[in-house]
């Protein structure tokens, strides 16, 4: 969580220094004369996961009668990239790495007995490097200073640092937590590759962005799938 915390304030601290230098009132050039444009970007994720391990999982927790379920877990991401347009049309390329989060959380209750109710509760928080070498994208101006920009492309990461947490609560009030890091998690894949797409809007210069990224590589191997999913919300600046 404090890793989380100084991640945003940072953001924060950099975009406030692009909004101080800000002195455009009309969309980046690039976007007409086919310069390259580069962008940061900044924002937060809602992570969660899906898969047969989601589903196996639920009806293990049917069968034993225990009440379960799958969380969303909240992340944040910064980036850095560009977009080339292919001359003056409105299609461009672009290229994108940064850092980001993954994870997802589950929430489960049983009874021992007949009114005897014990918890245990789960976390996987996981930071990564990303890069995305291919991004397709078309700017649809709606005036001289905005414009939508709808994009797909592809993704890879790889996790650095992160922890999978437990934590059980009983009936008698007491409560045992463990965390371990991913590096000693049975079975964790710390690579991912897939899909990504979503829409933006343009003012100026400033741009927010909502996209949606599916992995297509299961955060634990030789077992069911868990894979990763994002929604993201992203802010950025191009100059």
């Amino acid at each position: 969580m404090k890793r989380l915390k100084s991640f945003w304030f940072l953001s924060v601290l950099c975009m406030l220094g692009l909004i101080s230098h800000a002195q455009e009132s009309s969309l980046p050039e690039g976007f007409t004369t086919g310069n390259t444009v580069w962008i940061v970007r900044t924002g937060v994720n809602l992570n969660f996961v899906t898969g047969s391990g989601v589903d196996d999982t639920k009806t293990n927790w049917a069968a034993l009668k225990c009440y379960g379920e799958f969380k969303n877990a909240l992340g944040g991401n910064a980036s850095f990239g560009l977009y080339s347009p292919l001359g003056t049309s409105p299609i461009y390329i672009g290229i994108n790495a940064g850092v980001g989060m993954r994870g997802y959380k589950t929430s489960a209750k049983w009874k021992d007995g007949i009114s005897v109710i014990n918890a245990q509760n789960t976390r996987l928080t996981a930071f990564n490097a990303q890069i995305s070498p291919l991004n397709i994208g078309y700017i649809a101006k709606l005036s001289k200073n905005t414009a939508l920009d709808f994009h797909v492309g592809v993704f890879f990461t790889c996790d650095f640092a992160g922890t999978f947490t437990t934590e059980e609560n009983y009936s008698d009030n007491t409560s045992k937590k463990n965390s371990i890091d991913i590096d000693d998690t049975e079975n964790y894949n710390k690579y991912d590759t897939g899909l990504i797409g979503g829409i933006g809007f343009w003012y100026n210069h400033w741009n927010v962005s909502i996209d949606y990224q599916r992995g297509l590589s299961s955060i634990y191997n030789g077992g069911d799938d868990f894979y990763s999913n994002k929604i993201m919300l992203s802010l950025g600046y191009a100059f």
